[in-house]
């Protein structure tokens, strides 16, 4: 695969990922009032957490996305803040022995 369609990957995986969570947002608003029009408080209850949880995703990916933007730019960076956890995982892990 060239360089050239990996970025274009990346952006078809975000779309992607941002309609399922639109498409989750909203089944988890339509589940919420189901529960509110059927008085079932399981129902209202499962419908906000699949809304959270779609919010959720919604941000986390928007972040990682941010972020293999910056490592693509600045692969330095990236290199330098892995081996800077993995200095710390190892630290704390022999410590701890």
């Amino acid at each position: 695969m060239s360089e050239i369609t990996k970025p274009n990957n990346d952006a078809i995986d975000d779309v992607a990922d941002k309609v399922k969570n639109k498409t989750d947002q909203f089944a988890g608003a339509a589940q919420k009032k189901f529960g509110e029009a059927v008085d079932s408080p399981e129902q209202e209850a499962k419908g906000a957490a699949k809304q959270a949880t779609a919010k959720v995703s919604e941000v986390f990916n928007d972040a990682a996305a941010g972020v293999r933007e910056h490592v693509r730019e600045n692969p330095l960076v990236g290199l330098a803040a892995i081996g800077t956890i993995g200095l710390l995982l190892g630290f704390i892990l022999g410590r701890s022995k």
